[in-house]
């Protein structure tokens, strides 16, 4: 065989940071084993691979921050599942912001040499990958630094283990400080890892306001001063990277501003967070007491396994109360009791006595919710703040049965929001919209448990977050003028849990958030100072999607509380045009999931959007049930960058939105592609094309071509930007605008 023939046998990997990157091998090999060109003279190409795959089981990213300085290890488990030994070119896209010191790759225990490249000597080394691959996902990296060493063969059905170890000092904005790590790298698409794992611990003088954007990032007081950020995926594509955000000498009570300005032409976007992680000055010793009122349902309807599983929840309430703590219980049925005729103070005697009291509680009879409702609120403890937990599987059947009555009545007697009120709902005859009404104007919120679900679990979940209150009725202004502040009336506070509003502003510059409230009786006053931003700041494009899912929520909340007695065009025609820019999909808008649904009809959008939402007029039933829980969910959602999923997983996801409105269902073969966020832009795949939400029809037809791995293709990478490039590694056509133009890259 000749040289030139034998080198089509060599085969580059490439191992991105924390995915490895070696999925391009294995798409190469399997997609009809086609050879490519080598990107280094052949003297120092690895030996001919002639058959190979690989499995990627496991990447853990491991961190320990003190202050800014952040000790970083990544570990990353390869298995060679073929028949002949692979050789590896290791590139690890560094962080865009901040130093790092002490890179160190060691794989199975030995150091290896590496290079570390600047951003201009990446982008070279990028470009000559993407062009002899013909392959643009590494296209999005060029623009950050970059390490690359080489890594021994790995032997057939062998594992190797890499260990990348860094010192990693953390960009600061006034007391603000950003973590975001790159760990997937692009080559890498298309692959599903065994394991995904983040842990990091967070320690600092003054540290408040740790928080991630990530879905299902948990963060987790660990006494202290620190916090612990977990995430964790099993058998998914892999994680781009994981963003983290927090404050230092943020004073008694935390908070945390971010804030990000898409475009110099349109509103900014800020998220507030208060971590009430301290107690206030001159509380030291004094604990907050609170007072629960828990109205349970013993109607016959509520016999067997409910009952049985509402009494044990009831009974781990009553355990985790303090002594400062007050509490009664509310029993109904066709009429209501009360334990006691007042409230009273927790201790042993009063615990057991209330134990013994509900264990002789026997379900019958039928749903009196006024009276309930009076016999609770009528316990609202003035001098304490009260939460008052309704349980009920029901629709009101005696007494007060009119949902508006019913409403004005629980307004009438709560003045002053002198109870918070938070329903739980269980099965599907419960009349969903008057629960959900009756939490949301009690400054709570409504929980619907299914016919299969744990109500013990549901409530116990619930109440371990309502522990210590720290700051009651609290009210937020800023000194800026803002749009749209969500939500308008703040949740309480308790410490070791998180208040959020985000909102829009005209205007950047300085801004002094005042949050005030009561601490028992005592008024309590805080001021944060913050600068607004006034352009783009890198990875604040989650902040748009936050505030439009909050208002998206806010918006159906409306709709639905409207009943459909009022003309609702303008609210229609604001959460289609947020579901459809941000790619936010309702149970209302997920027809912009098909392949086929045109973007540009905005007339068409909005009637079918009006169609799907007169089904709020469902007030009892699975679906009634299931499309508030999704509102709610909307509303008080803190993730906006959605974790990665299989997209089989997402079509299903798209489906079950569909079905909350009977919506598509039917048609099984229909073309199901959920929204594509890229920079923080949304694209809709639109025949074969990814199109960007925000391209009219005009700029579809009128665009520029760019034809991939050109000499053009590589100007506009560079134009975008590290944040920006994103959208030309596509492995299909994309249309996207960019300084007032409009662009079609593709073969």
């Amino acid at each position: 065989m000749s040289n030139s023939k034998k080198l089509l046998l060599y085969f580059i990997m490439l191992l991105a940071f924390a995915s490895t990157s070696l999925s391009l091998a294995t798409d190469l090999l399997s997609q009809d084993e086609r050879a490519v060109k080598p990107i280094a003279p052949p003297e120092v190409m690895p030996p001919p691979v002639l058959s190979g795959s690989y499995e990627v089981d496991a990447v853990e990213l491991n961190v320990k921050i003190e202050g800014q300085k952040a000790q970083v290890l990544l570990r990353q488990t390869i298995r060679n599942t073929s028949k002949s030994p692979i050789e590896l070119d290791f590139l690890a896209p560094l962080p865009l912001d901040g130093q790092v010191a002490g890179l160190t790759l060691v794989s199975n225990g030995k150091e290896l040499v590496g290079k570390l490249y600047d951003k201009d000597e990446a982008f070279k080394v990028y470009r000559q990958i993407v062009e002899t691959l013909k392959d643009p996902a590494l296209i999005e990296y060029a623009g950050r630094s970059l390490f690359r060493a080489r890594v021994f063969p790995v032997a057939p059905g062998q594992k190797t283990t890499l260990e990348l170890s860094m010192d990693y000092l953390l960009p600061k904005d006034n007391q603000r400080v950003d973590f975001n790590f790159p760990l997937a790298g692009p080559l890498s698409k298309g692959k599903v890892i065994g394991l995904q794992e983040v842990m990091v611990s967070v320690k600092g003088s003054g540290l408040s306001g740790v928080y991630s954007p990530l879905e299902g990032a948990q963060v987790t007081s660990i006494g202290d001063g620190g916090y612990r950020a977990e995430y964790k995926l099993n058998d998914s594509p892999p994680l781009g990277s994981f963003p983290l955000f927090y404050q230092l000498d943020s004073g008694p009570v935390g908070a945390l501003v971010l804030s990000h300005r898409p475009q110099a032409d349109e509103d900014g976007f800020f998220l507030f967070l208060a971590d009430p992680a301290a107690d206030p000055p001159g509380q030291k010793e004094e604990k907050m007491g609170k007072t629960v009122i828990f109205v349970l349902d013993r109607s016959g309807s509520m016999n067997g396994i409910k009952f049985t599983q509402a009494q044990q929840a009831l009974k781990f309430v009553l355990e985790r109360l303090d002594e400062k703590d007050n509490f009664n219980l509310v029993d109904f049925s066709d009429s209501a009791s009360l334990f006691k005729p007042e409230s009273l103070a927790m201790n042993q005697e009063n615990r057991k006595a209330a134990a013994a009291y509900v264990d002789n509680l026997r379900a019958g009879g039928g749903t009196n919710v006024g009276q309930a409702l009076s016999s609770g609120l009528g316990l609202v403890n003035k001098g304490q703040p009260t939460y008052l937990v309704f349980l009920t599987d029901g629709q009101p059947t005696t007494g007060t049965t009119n949902e508006d009555k019913l409403l004005g009545l629980a307004s009438s007697l709560n003045t002053d929001r002198g109870a918070v009120i938070f329903s739980f709902g269980v099965g599907f005859d419960v009349n969903a919209r008057l629960l959900d009404r009756l939490s949301s104007q009690g400054a709570g919120f409504s929980t619907f448990v299914g016919e299969d679900e744990s109500i013990e679990s549901r409530v116990s979940s619930f109440f371990t977050k309502l522990t210590s209150p720290a700051l009651t009725k609290p009210k937020l202004t800023v000194s800026s003028p803002v749009n749209r502040l969500i939500p308008s009336v703040l949740p309480d506070l308790f410490k070791g849990s998180q208040v959020t509003a985000v909102g829009r502003y005209p205007k950047g510059g300085p801004a002094t958030f005042t949050l005030s409230g009561d601490y028992g009786n005592n008024p309590m006053t805080y001021t944060y100072t913050a600068t607004l931003s006034d352009q783009p700041v890198p990875g604040g494009d989650f902040l748009a999607r936050l505030w439009a899912q909050r208002r998206i929520g806010e918006l159906i909340e409306q709709i639905d509380s409207q009943k459909g007695e009022k003309d609702n065009s303008e609210l229609v025609t604001e959460l289609v045009a947020l579901s459809k820019r941000y790619g936010i999909l309702t149970p209302y808008t997920s027809f912009l999931a098909l392949e086929d649904q045109s973007i540009f009809n905005e007339m068409e959008l909005n009637t079918q959007t009006r169609s799907n939402l007169n089904k709020l007029q469902d007030v009892v039933g699975e679906r009634a049930n299931r499309q508030r829980q999704w509102k709610v969910d909307a509303k008080s959602t803190i993730a906006a960058a959605p974790a990665p999923k299989p997209s089989q997983s997402k079509i299903a996801e798209a489906r079950e939105m569909a079905a909350m409105t009977d919506e598509m269902v039917a048609d099984s073969s229909a073309s199901y592609v959920p929204p594509t966020i890229l920079a923080g832009r949304t694209f809709f795949q639109k025949k074969g094309q990814l199109v960007e939400s925000e391209i009219t029809e005009e700029g579809l037809k009128n665009h520029k071509k760019v034809k991939r791995f050109s000499e053009e293709y590589f100007k506009l990478a560079k134009e975008l930007g590290p944040e920006q490039a994103v959208l030309l590694s596509q492995n299909q056509p994309v249309v996207f605008n960019f300084q007032g133009a409009s662009y079609l890259v593709d073969d």
